[in-house]
């Protein structure tokens, strides 16, 4: 799992993600199919964006 792009919002994904699994319960292997039928995807991008403090300071010290 990579925390950066965890904490700033992974691709989106609908009915497929080659990512980690949220648990190592799934019997098998990677990837899984997806077996069931997408009818309708809702995103609501309405909230207060992500910002990640600790990565825009890093991008400052690189530019000084």
């Amino acid at each position: 799992m990579d925390p950066e792009r965890d904490a700033a919002g992974e691709d989106l994904n609908a009915g497929r993600d080659a990512g980690e699994p949220v648990t190592d319960d799934y019997p098998g292997t990677a990837p899984w199919a997806f077996t069931g039928t997408l009818h309708r995807v809702a995103v609501d991008v309405s909230g207060q964006p992500f910002v990640d403090l600790e990565r825009e300071a890093a991008a400052m010290l690189a530019r000084e």
